[in-house]
């Protein structure tokens, strides 16, 4: 089998993210087969196919860790586009796919589409017959029949949960998402913010999960939702733009899964034209208290976070400057795109990491993210399963 040889003036390698100077990553097929440096490889007298970075840093290829396939809020009025057709769905989609790849995305976590879209795109990649990030998808989302959810569906009782959730399992997903509360941030710690879903509701999809070791996903901002996810069991919950520091100790102390960060939808005036202006109003009236919520996680040290988007396509490198200006550190902002997202996806012994024997997904940036975080708007190279797909 033929070796290819990058060569890079640094890695980050391993769980911890150490810095390798004058690297050399071997790869064999899909498979990273050797991590050592240029020297000692050539000293080896072994023969490989080279690919040369010269002073540029090579890193774990990134998860989006909250993505939509038929979103994209970089278009005007995207959240009513969940109306459009199946197959507008599908070009949104294919667009989508390929500016995540191309922005150094290997893995995307895609909680929530119609037609099941996200499934038929999953398996079409691992055939090699769509380029995209490799996937792992939650088919239906589940809303209350009175609640938020644009991409969910609506639900009412036990029993309507259970049966989604079983057919989201009939075809194969890897979550199974809920929508617990609304999407709009609150303005003030004494905003009421409503909950649409009831606790046995909730439990209902654990249970389901479980029961086929899957994972559960839940949008929710706070409120009591919130706390009806720790309760219930719930994997990961996302976006938390309105917790409160009691909150925050709760989950620092009984929570056993993830906070799925998507800071850039209060924080990023960027994301603004392209919004419904009524939603614009509050976001910008919200935004303080969120960015106050929002930096309690980042700074709690105790609780275990990964960082998306929320369909932003391309830009997730945003998210990650916005967890450290909140005061995340680079290596916590950069292992929640990488080891850390990998362990919350569940897909830690084969991707999320540089090292031998892991899924050969790899990235080039100019600096050391480790020093400058932005260095990641600009990746220059992205290989997925030992393949090349941009090498600028």
């Amino acid at each position: 089998m033929s070796l290819t040889a990058v060569y890079a003036k640094k890695a980050l390698i391993g769980e911890e993210l150490q810095v390798l100077d004058d690297a050399c990553i071997l790869i064999e097929e899909e498979s990273i087969k050797e991590i050592t440096t240029r020297k000692e490889f050539e000293a080896s007298g072994r023969e490989a196919t080279i690919v040369y970075f010269g002073d540029k840093t090579v890193l774990p290829g990134m998860f989006e860790c909250h993505n939509h396939l038929a979103l994209d809020a970089r278009l005007p009025g995207h959240l009513d586009m969940m109306n459009q057709s199946e197959c507008e769905h599908t070009l949104l989609a294919l667009n989508g796919l390929k500016d995540d790849l191309m922005s150094g995305v290997t893995t995307a976590r895609c909680l929530g589409d119609r037609n099941y879209i996200d499934v038929v795109l999953r398996n079409k990649i691992r055939e090699n017959k769509v380029t995209g990030p490799d996937l792992l998808v939650c088919g239906i989302g589940m809303k209350g029949r009175h609640g938020h959810g644009y991409v969910g569906m609506p639900h009412s009782g036990v029993e309507e949960f259970r049966r989604t959730a079983r057919e989201n399992m009939f075809h194969g997903v890897d979550i199974l998402k809920i929508f617990v509360t609304p999407g709009g941030a609150a303005v003030t710690p004494d905003e009421f913010i409503p909950c649409f879903i009831s606790y046995d509701e909730i439990r209902t999809v654990v249970e389901e999960a479980k029961a086929l070791n899957i994972k559960t996903a839940a949008h929710c901002i706070g409120g009591k939702g919130l706390e009806y996810c720790v309760k219930a069991g719930i994997d990961v919950i996302e976006h938390v733009y309105s917790i409160t520091p009691e909150q925050v100790k709760l989950v620092e102390e009984e929570h056993k899964g993830w906070i799925d960060m998507t800071s850039g939808i209060v924080l990023d005036p960027e994301r603004e034209p392209y919004c419904p202006p009524a939603a614009v109003q509050k976001t910008r009236a919200a935004r303080e208290y969120s960015r106050q919520c929002m930096n309690q996680i980042y700074q709690s040290g105790k609780i275990r976070y990964t960082i998306g988007t929320d369909a932003n396509h391309g830009l997730l490198y945003k998210e990650l400057e916005f967890a450290c200006e909140g005061g995340a550190t680079t290596m916590d902002a950069l292992k929640a795109v990488t080891v850390n997202a990998a362990k919350m996806c569940g897909v830690e012994k084969k991707k999320g990491m540089l090292k031998e024997g892991m899924q050969a997904d790899i990235i080039a940036v100019d600096e050391n993210p480790l020093e400058n975080i932005h260095t990641l708007k600009n990746v220059s190279f992205v290989m997925k399963r030992g393949q090349i797909y941009k090498d600028v």
